[in-house]
């Protein structure tokens, strides 16, 4: 029997020729994401609140404008939050009115004084 003349290659990859892949670390225990902290968050949480509140002003104005134009609208939150911004602008209409007509009585009543 030969021995140790011959060896068989392996099936390994060459090291020169492959790079190893950067895999992710895992969290064993505990939470699983991190929470940010500091300034920079403060402004993207300040960012996030005020385009909510610009979309649900567009959306209430929107639905106003739909609940005004007599449509069939069918979403009842919605539509109802449409209903009272209608409500809102009438009286602020009405007061716009009634103080331009106050004044106009007021300015003729001073002229009328003067005379």
């Amino acid at each position: 029997m030969a021995q140790g003349g011959f060896k068989l290659k392996s099936n390994k990859p060459d090291a020169k020729k492959s790079r190893p892949t950067q895999q992710k670390k895992q969290l064993s225990k505990g939470r699983k994401a991190f929470a940010t902290k500091g300034r920079k968050a403060a402004v993207a949480k300040q960012e996030m609140q005020t385009s909510k509140a610009i979309n649900r002003k567009n959306e209430i104005a929107v639905a106003a404008r739909a609940v005004g134009a007599g449509n069939t609208f069918y979403l009842k939150d919605i539509k109802e939050a449409g209903k009272k911004e209608l409500g809102k602008r009438k009286d602020e209409l009405r007061k716009k009115e009634g103080k331009s007509a106050k004044m106009s009585e007021r300015l003729k009543e001073q002229l009328n004084k003067l005379k």
